[in-house]
């Protein structure tokens, strides 16, 4: 059950590792969605943005040199604006000025100076991309630790998106010897 959230990462890391910059970043939010999920309270059925945030807030740290840590209210914007409008501005940071606009760059350091502009980062994937999974391997740490954590999650498991080996067309044998067209 486990091998679906290492199949998110593996999904990361192979768009990453075929330069789709912009589709390791989308794998990359919609893990965290995947793991809000997994970690929502007993009960309740379907994540919400607290959800999103709180996991992002408990997990997601940046490297000490950042010149920006993850909040979690910018985070879950910037899903929304690239998830939704493939942009950087979402229906949130038009109504509270405070939640702070992604801009990516394919390097390592975040450019952030809120002495130039407050409300904008730019965030480098290499980083985003390595900071997200190390979070994904810290909560699954804070699940080998917590009994009860890790049975919420369990039970969640079966529901997430897994991948298994299929046969292609041509490797299909008949059962006669012969492969199927």
């Amino acid at each position: 059950m486990w091998g679906a959230i290492t199949g998110i990462i593996a999904e990361i890391k192979r768009c990453e590792a075929a330069e789709a910059t912009v589709a390791a970043v989308a794998m990359a939010y919609v893990c965290i969605d995947t793991m809000a999920y997994l970690s929502m309270p007993a009960g309740q059925t379907s994540q919400t943005r607290s959800d999103f945030i709180a996991w992002v807030d408990t997990y997601l740290k940046g490297h000490p040199d950042q010149p920006y840590e993850y909040k979690g209210i910018d985070v879950y914007a910037a899903r929304c604006s690239l998830l939704h409008a493939f942009s950087a501005e979402a229906d949130l940071h038009r109504r509270d000025q405070s939640v702070r606009k992604f801009g990516y760059h394919d390097g390592g350091l975040h450019a952030f100076n809120p002495d130039v502009s407050p409300n904008l980062v730019i965030i480098g994937t290499a980083s985003f991309l390595n900071d997200v999974v190390i979070a994904v391997e810290s909560f699954i740490k804070a699940c080998q630790q917590d009994t009860e954590l890790r049975q919420l999650v369990e039970s969640r498991l079966p529901a997430v998106y897994q991948t298994m080996p299929f046969p292609q067309l041509g490797q299909v044998s008949s059962g006669e010897g012969e492969p199927n067209p």
